[in-house]
């Protein structure tokens, strides 16, 4: 199995696919990474139930969060600092 990341922000897609190259068989869209007292984890897709409790979409075992948590931490792009000078008002029109 492979896994493929796709990063949109502070979510993420999770893509399975047969191997590298291969179309994706099963798409996990809306992901997230918490801290948690244990330390980082994989937040799936979630909502919450009239009665107040949380109902998630998608279950992994260890092994595969793991494996999501690896892949996720060895594509994420670096964040890029502003420019050197630079104003955050500096590209308004007017």
């Amino acid at each position: 199995m492979h896994i493929t990341i796709q990063h949109h922000g502070e979510q993420f897609n999770v893509d399975l696919s047969s191997k590298e190259g291969s179309e994706a068989f099963l798409s996990i869209k809306g992901c997230r990474i918490v801290s948690g007292q244990k330390g980082d984890f994989v937040s799936y897709p979630a909502r919450k139930t009239d009665q107040g409790k949380w109902w998630n979409h998608v279950w992994g075992s260890e092994r595969f969060n793991a494996a999501v948590l690896e892949k996720y931490h060895a594509t994420k792009p670096a964040k890029q600092a502003p420019r050197k000078g630079a104003s955050a008002d500096e590209d308004i029109p007017w």
